[in-house]
């Protein structure tokens, strides 16, 4: 008896990650087409323009997210998929209060130091981004279908210890999100700069 109910609810439990996996999607294919639909407002010009030498253009903070989704994020995912390893360590208070109290990131401005390895190079053209767009979609779809799995390893975020493969999946909708306030920055700097001509 005692064996059956704990079988039903690792099923129950295994059905309730996959439902929210699936809903993790569809919020985070939800913002993926407003950042869509934003790009075609703007032509090259506007997004490789910069306010400061040392300053993001929107151009490539649309990189940023496209290679942060498949360069990384998407990477520990299928890390974490892949193996049991680190599923006894916990994410720290930092990551339960992004996940489970305010949904986000902390509303801070995060400046890290420029560098050939973090800073996103600018795009060659608009065209460059849609594609990069078109295949964060892809990918994020193609990865549901991956949790399947009985695999529950872990892998370490600076700032935010351990997450399993469904935290990080999560983390990319986040992220996205996060980066709006940069976007509506840029997009003020860029209005501002248009009605100066």
């Amino acid at each position: 008896m005692i064996l059956v109910t704990i079988t039903k609810d690792k099923y129950f439990l295994k059905a309730r990650q996959n439902m929210n996996n699936k809903k993790t999607l569809n919020r985070f294919l939800t913002i993926l087409d407003f950042w869509e639909t934003e790009l075609d407002h703007y032509d090259f010009n506007q997004l490789t323009r910069k306010e400061k030498p040392e300053s993001w253009s929107m151009g490539q903070l649309y990189q940023h997210l496209i290679d942060g989704t498949l360069r990384s994020h998407l990477q520990q995912v299928n890390q974490c998929l892949k193996s049991s390893e680190n599923k006894k360590e916990n994410k720290n208070l930092q990551a339960f209060v992004s996940y489970f109290i305010i949904n986000g990131f902390p509303p801070i401005k995060i400046k890290i130091q420029a560098s050939e390895e973090y800073t996103p190079k600018q795009p060659d053209s608009v065209n460059e981004i849609k594609m990069g767009l078109r295949k964060v979609k892809q990918e994020m779809e193609r990865t549901l279908e991956k949790f399947k799995t009985d695999k529950k390893g872990k892998t370490l975020l600076p700032g935010f210890s351990y997450l399993n493969a469904e935290e990080w999946y999560r983390l990319i909708l986040l992220h996205f999100k996060h980066h709006l306030r940069q976007k509506q920055r840029l997009d003020a700097f860029l209005n501002k700069s248009e009605n100066d001509k």
